[in-house]
């Protein structure tokens, strides 16, 4: 018998008319690592709430959800709490106390558990996840990354049988999310949790899992072991969007010459560079001839001039940084998680004032911001008013609205979107607006790739008709494929602005998934793109 099992489940929610999930089977093994993907709005949050009962939304239900063969709604309250931990995807929306340890601790006070008892748990936690150095700070001085690491300490305390994730590295940079995804795949194989997670960044996580679970509207389209569900996905024109970067570029070489088909389909780096050294040298050649250059002659906009800033004394996060943003910038802002990314984009706006230097702009200049959490946005009980708010005559609206594809969203209330059409709306929101620049604090997070490439196409096309766009992003992929400028952040000011393909070629790690595969035939190439046009392939 399964461990956890969904029969003929349906749910709706109470103001909806349709369901969000519909006729859904699935059984999931004690100790599997299952991932759920599919489309922004596709159900998956749905789904995964479904599964812990304190978090049971409102709604509709027909059919059962099943763990240990009880039903989810009927499980004694100290068994939920205890066997199923839920790690939401917003690192803030989990913390309750205003310390480390404090949190940590709280669960197991909140059930009784004897003071000798939690030290030892405690103890035994921090040691696992070396955590030591931040035990007895305040969570507001962590990053996003650390805060994750505690967040999954205060489930862990209670020793699940179940962690159940919610795209837990939407807010991370790249490093911080292998490590945050090697411990889970630690508590998976020497610990036997079982582990259900959705996420959109499918690269790292494809050759940990047992099991992926495709959703789209509401339904189960594939449920298979990864290898499998590529093969069937790779050939389809939508979902093969939601393929990992190595199995796209096995598809790209396979379409083009159909004699590699008998060659086994990667699923990680390794695997893809066993591929790539049996392709014969003919169809893959190692010369690259791809230059890439930022100009930097353009209009400043906005110029930052030996600026320091600190929410606390004597604690700087920017410390004696200069930088002029230029029209026709198309500039990413990257590094790791607390180095102060989002806090500059902040001072550039400014929303917040340096403690020392000057930030001087264009007369008349007209800036749009975007919060890296959309909800901050909202104040209205319907999508459509949030949008129409001062715009109700903007020529733009229905274009925008159709092109982002938010039309069967106007009339809902804007918490009630998932948070990949949240981040939709918000940007809908900022280019009604008609700005001369554009800030986003990580435009691309809870996004599938399919509307990652809608975001991706607008504002390409916005930036080729004038607008400068400058974004904090942790989406390597998606600032290769876009920007012509990219800022690297580190120790409190910027130590690397070039192209951002310029920075990627040079970096082992800090780099996209298509580089790390192809390194060692094309050191220059950093997208599918780039992959593309230099072997000559159709794509």
């Amino acid at each position: 018998m399964a461990l956890i099992e969904f029969n003929n489940f349906s749910f709706k929610y109470n103001e909806s008319e349709d369901n969000i999930l519909s006729d859904i089977n699935l059984e999931v093994e004690s100790g599997d690592f299952v991932l759920i993907c599919g489309p922004s709005g596709c159900g998956k949050t749905t789904l995964l709430s479904n599964l812990k009962k304190e978090l049971l939304p409102n709604g509709i239900r027909s059919g059962d959800v099943k763990y240990d063969n009880c039903s989810v709604g009927d499980l004694d309250d100290l068994v939920s709490a205890c066997d199923i931990g839920y790690l939401f995807q917003n690192p803030d929306a989990q913390i309750v106390t205003d310390s480390v340890i404090q949190e940590i601790a709280f669960p197991l006070e909140n059930i009784g558990t004897p003071t000798e008892e939690i030290r030892n748990r405690i103890s035994e936690l921090v040691s696992f996840f070396g955590i030591n150095e931040i035990l007895h700070k305040n969570v507001d001085e962590l990053s996003n990354g650390q805060k994750q690491l505690v967040n999954l300490c205060s489930l862990l305390v209670l020793r699940p049988k179940v962690l159940i994730l919610d795209e837990p590295l939407s807010q991370l940079d790249p490093i911080t999310s292998y490590k945050i995804l090697s411990i889970i795949r630690r508590l998976n194989e020497e610990f036997s949790i079982t582990i259900i997670m959705s996420e959109h960044q499918l690269d790292n996580i494809f050759p940990l899992c047992d099991k992926v679970v495709f959703l789209n509207n509401g339904q189960i389209e594939f449920n298979d072991n990864p290898r499998d569900v590529c093969k069937n996905m790779k050939d389809d024109m939508v979902y093969g969007h939601f393929l990992p970067s190595v199995c796209k570029i096995y598809k790209l070489l396979v379409d083009n010459n159909p004699s590699l088909a008998n060659l086994d389909i990667p699923l990680n780096i390794r695997e893809a560079r066993r591929f790539l050294n049996k392709v014969p040298s003919d169809i893959i050649t190692s010369s690259c001839n791809l230059e890439f250059s930022y100009d930097s002659s353009n209009e400043t906009l906005i110029k930052m001039k030996n600026v320091y800033f600190a929410y606390e004394k004597h604690n700087l996060i920017i410390k004696n940084l200069n930088f002029d943003l230029r029209k026709g910038d198309y500039a990413a802002i990257v590094g790791s998680n607390g180095c102060g990314k989002s806090t500059l984009l902040q001072i550039l706006t400014g929303l917040i004032d340096p403690i020392k230097g000057k930030v001087k702009s264009k007369k008349d200049l007209s800036v749009a911001y975007v919060h890296q959490n959309p909800m901050i946005h909202f104040s209205h009980d319907t999508v459509k008013e949030e949008l129409v708010e001062d715009n109700e005559n903007n020529s733009n609206f229905k274009n925008l609205v159709e092109f982002f594809q938010i039309e069967d969203l106007l009339n809902q209330h804007p918490y009630d979107c998932s948070g990949g059409e949240q981040q939709k709306i918000v940007i809908v929101k900022a280019l009604l607006k008609n700005p001369d620049v554009l800030v986003l604090d990580e435009p691309t997070k809870c996004l599938d790739p399919i509307s990652s490439k809608i975001i991706s196409d607008k504002l390409k096309t916005l930036h080729n008709e004038g607008l400068t766009i400058i974004m904090v992003s942790h989406d390597l992929d998606f600032v290769a494929n876009n920007c012509n400028r990219c800022l690297m952040l580190f120790d409190k000011t910027i130590q690397v602005d070039n192209h951002p393909k310029n920075i990627f070629v040079e970096n082992n790690f800090y780099t996209t998934f298509v580089n790390r595969m192809v390194k060692d035939h094309l050191n220059c190439a950093v997208t599918i793109g780039d992959v593309a046009q230099i072997w000559n392939l159709k794509w």
